[in-house]
């Protein structure tokens, strides 16, 4: 039997192409005031040279796992989860970085405030050109725990900065493949343990979150009804548990799943036939892929060929001369 003693806590990062972020995510971790912990980095197929990056680094504390193929954010997290050794665990995600000491006020914190399970903190929002804003998050529980109810969104605690008790993982709420989305994962985890358990803030800013309209967006090529109605799809099935006391997800009721989609997509066709179309349209836009957007421009002309709106843009970047 081994008698190595097991670290008290455990750092989960899920890494999925973030080349131009992964060491500064890693660093940060590194240099941590508080030093028993595990880093559980998880990389999930990553097509660039995240996975090599990882392994320029040379720290017993660090385990690094290939994923065979790619899970998805919700299998990848809970196989994070099953790896974790720590009384307490805590997610770093891997575009992201923190503070040196971070750690250790939130194991201060969950150390002497037994009642709470997650604890979570105020952060910078930082942008690609580097600039920084500061996001307070209010550490009244009675809030936090209002905000959950009432479904406010951002919701009262960043997914990416938390640390929580393992008893949360022990009673089994992981993360949950959505079926009909491939985003708000986190935000249906979230809700979950929110209904289930004492969720607080420190008023510390101990995380940076990198905002990157790239990875804030899904990929456009997939995107579909159902991805547009992410976050409140996930705001409908808690709505449906506290008033019905039914899981519609957990208990396998699509059909019910489908009306609400039906019903959002209903709302938003019936003022803009082609609205999906140019949803996708202006973001190819943002992302500066003309020709890309002129084609979904034209898509949705064909949706709805009467609109002057939709003629006006594409007119509009035919005469554009710029590239």
């Amino acid at each position: 039997m081994s008698n190595t003693k097991s670290p008290f806590v455990s750092v989960l990062m899920p890494a999925y192409n973030v080349e131009p972020y992964i060491k500064k995510a890693i660093q940060s971790i590194l240099d941590q005031t508080y030093t028993d912990f595990e880093l559980i980095i998880t990389d999930d197929c990553s097509t660039d040279q995240t996975l090599s990056l990882i392994h320029t680094f040379n720290d017993s504390r660090i385990c690094c796992i290939a994923n065979p193929h790619n899970l998805g954010y919700a299998d990848n997290m809970n196989s994070l989860f099953n790896r974790a050794k720590g009384k307490y665990l805590v997610i770093q995600d891997a575009d992201d970085y923190c503070t040196e000491n971070r750690l250790q006020v939130l194991v201060d914190f969950l150390n002497t405030h037994e009642s709470i399970a997650m604890v979570g903190s105020s952060y910078f929002k930082i942008d690609e050109q580097g600039g920084k804003e500061i996001i307070l998050k209010s550490e009244d529980t009675t809030e936090i725990e209002t905000a959950f109810i009432q479904m406010v969104d951002p919701l009262p605690v960043l997914n990416g900065s938390v640390m929580f008790q393992r008893k949360i993982i022990d009673e089994g709420f992981l993360f949950r493949n959505l079926q009909y989305v491939n985003r708000s994962q986190d935000d249906d985890w979230l809700f979950r343990i929110s209904e289930n358990f004492r969720i607080a803030n420190v008023k510390d800013c101990l995380y940076y979150y990198r905002f990157n309209p790239r990875s804030m967006t899904m990929n456009l090529s997939s995107i579909n009804y159902y991805s547009l109605f992410s976050g409140e799809y996930v705001r409908f099935l808690k709505q449906v548990r506290t008033s019905h006391g039914k899981d519609l997800l957990a208990e396998g009721e699509h059909e019910a799943i489908e009306v609400f989609f039906r019903q959002k997509k209903k709302e938003l066709t019936n003022q803009q036939p082609a609205f999906l179309e140019l949803y996708i349209a202006h973001k190819q836009l943002a992302f500066g892929q003309r020709l890309k957007a002129m084609s979904w421009f034209f898509k949705a002309l064909y949706k709805n060929p009467s609109s002057i709106f939709i003629w006006k843009k594409i007119i509009f970047l035919l005469l554009r001369r710029d590239n």
